[in-house]
């Protein structure tokens, strides 16, 4: 393999270019859905498992970065994933998991860090960068329009309807599949996402333009009865002013509007008899909340199980081993996969099992995935123990640190870590590619403002190529 860098030659065959690579990358982990419901072969959705990581490979070793701060924002990234595998591999080892729960867990934890290594190799300046940010706007412009023709087509009954689920859980855009599998929230998550961003980077789009395509976002997230995506974008915001506010008077400044807006909503909820607020009733018009209501209760299940089935204090530090609790791999992928994975050595705990029967023996769950005990924070506690928790929270500081510079970038960090709160959506391989792609993105414009400030005539890199040989 050579790397051919001459911006005269033009692509023939047997060229590649990185860009396409990254882009092909992304299609594999945000279209698998939609084909799997279509009849493609339900292991099309473990596809970007291998791919994801040829890509990563392919970039960081066929592209020669000279800038240190991209060389050592990727060292830290690498040695982070270096240290969450250690952790993965002592509870696998403490807990005789399988090797394919260490790895299918790596990738379900770790995928979007190490697909940001490749968004990050990319030079500063490259024409790689622009033709990215291009095609994923169409993918999520794609799967808007997709969302928006099931919500008319599906009542009539003309766009198949998979089985379970009612239509709401069925207008999912791009990520099919089957009533009840939240798809519909992952969609609605990356059409908010990029509606946001669309404000943040298209200058010269005019305005009602965006508005636009923010109401069409605000429609989906109603009609498929989304709601979960509001509570966790707004969950996000509100950290973020707390976190960014160091003097009280702008504190106040923002909460105090904050603060009304709920008390109206809620008034609105509790007061008036509108259709479009019935979904969010079943919040709060019963006795459940509160430390002894069933809310808390049933949302608190895995933390009151998983410590029982310990048998050493090093549980306490490496859980139970990966996959084998609360988290996606343990809640839901074994499950739904097990004729593919258990001939390759999966294994599974008692405890999912237990989490699960407490989920079918309470009505709450059955009526809203807030209530959901089987959530990202409590898989990843749960799996990997303290320590595990611990290397994870240090590869988002990575992140936080060295890539989220501006608010809008904080803001996605903040809104998908309540996500992980909620379900786990934090797992979602969709989900979670776009906002690596859009920290990735954002980072590239901020490097390219800052340059174009000090160094005006600076030229732009040419667009990688790799030729296979």
């Amino acid at each position: 393999m050579s790397v051919n860098r001459d911006p005269s030659i033009r692509p023939k065959q047997g060229i590649i270019r990185n860009s396409t690579l990254f882009l092909l990358g992304f299609a594999t982990a945000f279209f698998p859905r939609l084909l799997s419901s279509y009849g493609a072969p339900s292991a099309i959705n473990f596809v970007h498992f291998l791919v994801i990581p040829t890509v990563v490979g392919i970039a960081i070793f066929t592209t020669e970065l000279k800038d240190r701060k991209q060389i050592a924002m990727i060292g830290e990234l690498v040695f982070g994933i270096g240290i969450l595998l250690a952790c993965m591999t002592a509870s696998a080892l403490l807990n005789q998991a399988g090797i394919i729960n260490v790895f299918v867990d790596l990738i379900l934890l770790a995928e979007p860090f190490i697909f940001l290594l490749a968004i990050m190799a990319v030079p500063v300046g490259s024409k790689n960068i622009t033709k990215i940010k291009h095609w994923l706007f169409g993918f999520a412009l794609f799967n808007l329009l997709l969302a928006l023709a099931q919500s008319i087509l599906l009542p009539l009954g003309i766009y198949p309807k998979p089985q379970g689920g009612t239509i709401q859980d069925n207008i999912v855009g791009v990520f099919g599949g089957g009533g009840g599998n939240a798809g519909n929230y992952v969609s609605c998550t990356i059409s908010l996402y990029f509606a946001l961003y669309s404000f943040n980077i298209f200058k010269t789009v005019p305005l009602w333009v965006k508005i636009a395509g923010l109401l069409a976002t605000v429609y989906q997230i109603q009609v498929s009865d989304s709601k979960q995506v509001f509570l966790a974008i707004m969950g996000g915001w509100l950290i973020l002013v707390i976190v960014k506010s160091k003097d009280l008077r702008k504190l106040l400044l923002y909460l105090i509007p904050f603060i009304l807006i709920v008390a109206l909503f809620f008034w609105a909820i509790k007061n008036l008899d509108l259709e479009f607020l019935a979904a969010y009733k079943n919040w709060l018009d019963r006795d459940i909340w509160g430390l002894d209501g069933e809310a808390a209760r049933i949302k608190l299940t895995a933390f009151r199980l998983i410590p029982s089935y310990y048998k050493t204090p090093l549980n306490w530090l490496l859980g139970l081993g990966p996959g084998h609790t609360a988290g996606r791999l343990g809640g839901w992928v074994l499950r739904d996969y097990a004729k593919m994975l258990m001939p390759l050595g999966a294994t599974v705990h008692p405890v999912s099992a237990d989490i699960w029967q407490a989920i079918n023996a309470s009505y709450l769950p059955q009526e809203s995935t807030v209530y959901f005990p089987l959530f990202t924070w409590a898989g990843i506690w749960g799996d990997l123990g303290f320590a595990g928790l611990g290397a994870y929270l240090y590869l988002c500081s990575i992140v936080w640190r060295r890539i989220c510079a501006d608010d809008f970038s904080k803001f996605l960090l903040l809104s998908t870590a309540v996500f992980g709160l909620i379900l786990t959506q934090m797992e979602e391989p969709g989900h979670m590619l776009t906002v690596a792609c859009l920290l990735g993105l954002q980072w590239h414009e901020r490097q390219l403002r800052v340059r174009s400030r000090y160094h005006p005539a600076h030229p732009t890199d040419a667009d990688t190529r790799v030729q296979i040989s």
